[in-house]
């Protein structure tokens, strides 16, 4: 997984599989940070929490894929990239 282009404030689709649970976990969040040295995650706004300015950590070990909204579109639809991240914010 590629973590390189990951932009600070941007939403994504997480996919998380945690070691201690039998299934896969998908939910979306705006990404804050990546620590490199912990290998860890800093994301917020996840549609898991309740309150959207809950910051979470989460081991980067347990991050199976994470996805833009062009990604789960397959780049098929007709809109600019400009839009398609306007109306990511409010998905």
């Amino acid at each position: 997984m590629n973590t390189t282009n990951l932009r600070k404030g941007q939403r994504y689709l997480f996919y998380e599989k945690k070691p201690y649970e039998e299934n896969e976990t998908i939910f979306r969040a705006n990404f804050v940070n990546l620590y490199e040295t912990s290998k860890t995650l800093i994301i917020n706004n996840s549609e898991t929490e309740t309150c959207a300015k809950t910051q979470i950590s989460i081991p980067l070990e347990w991050i199976q894929k994470i996805d833009t909204l062009e990604d789960i579109t397959c780049g098929k639809s007709i809109l600019p990239e400009e839009i398609l991240l306007m109306i990511d914010e409010y998905v």
